[in-house]
């Protein structure tokens, strides 16, 4: 080991005595720790130890310097010390240039004096050093680079993929080495599954976007290096796994599902009890009327009627639940009204006052089970808000264009005359797990709202006031047409 106090170790391989003691009297006295070999062989052993610098003299016994040099540098143990080649006889500019291209990191002609043997020895010392640092940081940065959660690619100004971390290669169980030199779009579409032109514009701008890939979500950023402006810079991609962020909202989905199920359940009980209670009564007195009475006929009539009622209320409820794979063209009135109809028990019950208008032939290419989801939404907020027997709903439903994209599409416009919603409420109100009714709310129902509006391409506003005579909240709910 080199001692506390030494600058360094160094080995000089030359088979002059005098030369080796006169070196070691100069380098010695400004604190290296020297060692001695009489010949090529004996230098390449001793070199294992390793030192931090060689000396090595071109005319050895056994074999030349820049030979010696050449099995220092092929050796992964040796490889990196720095080696001055000296000589006596040797000194000619062909002599230097087969002493450099043999690996050697600097050459010098004997005599040497004192002064230029330190300062040699000392510039390369110190460049060894420098790249011993920069080594050690770029395992720092590596290590980094690695253990990051995110997938991270490198990329050079015209998108050719420079390097990937590890956790990329695991996404796609891939070799780090098979990313490097590919381009961008080439990844895009073979580790991803998806167009890079699709998504250029929005990546370019800095957003981020999502993309489906077997049962795999990723979201991907595409940012710009910061580099000099003299200097083209790289790209940097960004790749998260948010596979169970999308499982999670799907489970939310469906919890908010039956939770809308239960208050449906309650519902139609209470529709159905009506009707049945009357038919009961109906074919009990007709089970007592003589055969010849025409009254049978009209108990009987009454009968059908009513079951014809419970027909209708079935239908709608079997409607309102249907699931759909992929979007189908659905009639908007139809959609609104029967959502509508599931709350028309509770409209009553509350003596509020129920105004629609639907003028809408526009057909829209919807989930019509989700739609209805987030019309049920919406019409539940606006009967909570509400005060009973004073309350009033309109619902509107019509053809229309959005205001930013000129796009056709269907309007449908709740409003009502409730409390409205306070203005450090208003900002949070599509935000995940966010309520303001404590126990009895969930946080979810606008959130899934705006997340399905937004799924469809649709666009939802809100307007609301908390006081004088025109309070109340108006939600504004856009989506295409069919044919946009």
């Amino acid at each position: 080991m080199t001692g506390q106090n030494s600058k360094g170790r160094i080995l000089i391989i030359d088979d002059h005595a005098s030369t080796r003691y006169v070196f070691r009297r100069i380098l010695s006295r400004v604190g290296y720790e020297v060692h001695e070999a009489e010949s090529g062989q004996e230098g390449l052993s001793k070199a294992r130890l390793p030192p931090d610098l060689i000396i090595a003299d071109v005319n050895l016994p056994d074999m030349l310097g820049y030979d010696v040099c050449r099995r220092l540098k092929s050796n992964p143990v040796t490889e990196n010390i720095p080696v001055l080649q000296i000589s006596a006889s040797f000194v000619t500019d062909e002599s230097m240039v087969q002493a450099l291209g043999g690996g050697a990191d600097s050459f010098l002609t004997q005599p040497i004096e004192p002064p230029v043997l330190l300062a040699s020895v000392n510039a390369l010392l110190r460049l060894r050093k420098a790249e011993a640092s920069s080594k050690h940081s770029a395992l720092q940065w590596q290590s980094t680079f690695d253990s990051l959660n995110d997938g991270l690619a490198l990329a050079d100004a015209e998108g050719n993929i420079v390097r990937i971390n590890a956790r990329l290669a695991q996404m796609f169980g891939a070799m780090a080495s098979a990313a490097e030199g590919m381009q961008l779009s080439r990844m895009f579409k073979e580790w991803f599954g998806s167009n890079f032109e699709e998504h250029r514009s929005q990546l370019m701008k800095g957003e981020s976007v999502e993309i489906s890939r077997d049962n795999q979500w990723l979201r991907v950023r595409y940012d710009r290096i910061q580099a000099d402006p003299q200097i083209s810079g790289g790209w940097v991609l960004i790749v998260t796994d948010i596979t169970d962020h999308k499982k999670l909202q799907e489970t939310l989905k469906l919890s908010e599902r039956l939770a809308a199920t239960g208050r449906l359940a309650h519902i139609i009980a209470h529709e159905i009890n009506n009707p049945l209670e009357a038919m009961s009564n109906l074919l009990y007195l007709a089970a007592r009327e003589p055969k010849s009475s025409p009254q049978i006929y009209s108990y009987i009539e009454q009968a059908s009627a009513e079951l014809g009622r419970i027909s209708q209320i079935t239908k709608q409820v079997l409607t309102y639940h249907r699931q759909s794979q992929r979007p189908e063209a659905s009639n908007p009135t139809e959609i609104i009204a029967s959502v509508l109809a599931m709350f028309r028990a509770q409209i009553g019950a509350m003596g509020l006052e129920l105004i629609t208008r639907f003028t809408s032939t526009e057909q829209i290419n919807v989930h019509p089970g989700e739609i209805r989801q987030v019309l049920n939404n919406i019409v539940a907020n606006s009967l909570e808000a509400m005060e009973p027997r004073s309350g009033i709903l309109r619902v509107r439903c019509f053809h229309a264009r959005d205001l930013r994209s000129n796009r056709p599409g269907i309007r449908f416009l709740f409003s009502d005359n409730g409390s409205g919603i306070s203005g450090e409420h208003m900002s949070h109100i599509f935000e995940a797990f966010y309520t303001t009714k404590r126990v009895r709310g969930s946080g979810i129902g606008l959130w899934l709202t705006a997340e399905m509006i937004k799924k469809h391409d649709g666009r939802v506003r809100v307007r609301t006031r908390t006081e004088g005579d025109y309070r109340g909240t108006l939600f504004d709910i856009f989506l295409p047409s069919s044919s946009s």
